[in-house]
């Protein structure tokens, strides 16, 4: 008895100590759901930018599937038409993408090609504090990358259409490049 007696205060230390890792645990948890919003991350090059084929992207430094291509697909030569993720993704702090333009008129077993580009855009001062149920969606014309808050529900009829028809019914910011005043 006076051995167990002996080991009863490192016994209630050892509880005490797991049952505040496990607090700090949870605790922690809940932290991190601030650094990886419910979010959408998105773009389409079928209907918003059809003579582009993108070569290369990455929306944050997360390794969320869905949000950079798979380096063995770079490197065969795949290109990319659409992407869309929705879920609790680490928040972008910037988008890179990477493109060519396609010669208008030329038929698409054989495309000639007008350009190369690539963009890296800082979002850390482009995004809402809040971005939860937003989509970021970028659309591409020629040599020059734009990048779109999509709110979700339908827009007021006093809010114009944005460009990006799929989401025509719903309220679109761009975010980048900055708009002239």
């Amino acid at each position: 008895m006076r051995k167990l007696n002996a080991k009863l205060p490192h016994l209630a230390l050892t509880l005490c100590l797991m049952l505040f890792g496990l607090t700090a645990c949870t605790v922690g948890g809940i932290m991190d759901q601030d650094s990886y919003p419910a979010h959408t991350f998105s773009f389409d090059t079928l209907h918003d930018s059809p003579d582009v084929d993108v070569l290369d992207y990455q929306y944050s430094n997360s390794r969320h599937q869905g949000v950079r291509p798979e380096r063995e697909r770079i490197n065969m030569g795949q290109t990319f038409c659409c992407k869309n993720i929705y879920g609790s993704i680490l928040r972008g702090d910037f988008l890179y993408v990477k493109w060519r333009v396609k010669k208008p008129g030329t038929p698409e077993w054989a495309p000639e090609y007008l350009g190369t580009y690539e963009d890296r855009v800082d979002l850390r001062s482009r995004l809402p504090a809040d971005i939860t149920n937003l989509r970021i969606h970028f659309i591409i014309r020629g040599s020059q990358l734009y990048v779109y808050l999509i709110w979700p529900g339908l827009k007021a009829n006093s809010i114009p259409e944005g460009p990006i028809r799929m989401y025509r019914h719903q309220k679109q910011v761009q975010i980048y490049p900055d708009e002239s005043k």
